[in-house]
């Protein structure tokens, strides 16, 4: 897994991790913060974890994981929507610019309730060019790993597909064997 925390004093900020489930699936999310400490100068994230207001949990496919790779190393701008039976998501990842110039990179998901279009949500990081390159790196391993996953799945089946043929001509096999075995009235006509 990989995170970033972004807080900030206005608490506006937010935090994101992308990671491999168990399943296999790519996965994202994104938290808005919660709060902030000013003796500390730290910024919080913990309330809104389990806030379906305040995170939003997205499954990438792995053709999206190489649209985000694609702008993480041309800077081109990448959308997509995802849609449940429980909300749609637009997602956005692109350049991020200041007065006219490239800082970095920044993923956006608007949230919407299926059921009530006025429950909306929007969630948004910004990643710097170092953060950026960090990102890419992961998520190239990510898509590494289920390509692994993927040779290992295949190797499995071929391995059971020939034990399964080599047992069933085993199968066959015997059967031959015990069609040419003789009776013992026979067996003993052919004795010598």
């Amino acid at each position: 897994m990989i995170q970033f925390y972004k807080p900030n004093k206005k608490v506006t900020g937010s935090a994101c991790s992308f990671w491999l489930n168990d399943d296999g699936s790519i996965m994202a999310s994104l938290i808005k913060q919660d709060g902030w400490n000013n003796q500390k100068n730290t910024g919080s994230f913990s309330k809104n974890k389990d806030n379906p207001n305040g995170r939003v949990i997205i499954k990438l496919a792995e053709t999206e994981i190489g649209a985000i790779l694609d702008c993480l190393e041309t800077s081109h701008k990448w959308s997509t929507y995802h849609r449940s039976s429980k909300q749609t998501l637009q997602i956005n990842f692109g350049p991020y610019e200041r007065s006219g110039e490239q800082i970095g990179f920044s993923f956006s998901v608007n949230k919407q309730d299926v059921d009530d279009s006025t429950n909306k949500v929007g969630f948004i990081i910004g990643f710097n060019f170092g953060e950026g390159r960090y990102l890419k790196e992961f998520l190239t391993y990510l898509l590494n790993e289920k390509f692994k996953s993927f040779q290992q799945e295949r190797k499995s089946s071929k391995n059971v597909s020939y034990r399964e043929s080599k047992s069933s001509f085993a199968k066959k096999q015997q059967v031959k064997v015990e069609e040419v075995n003789l009776s013992e009235e026979e067996d003993d006509d052919l004795a010598w």
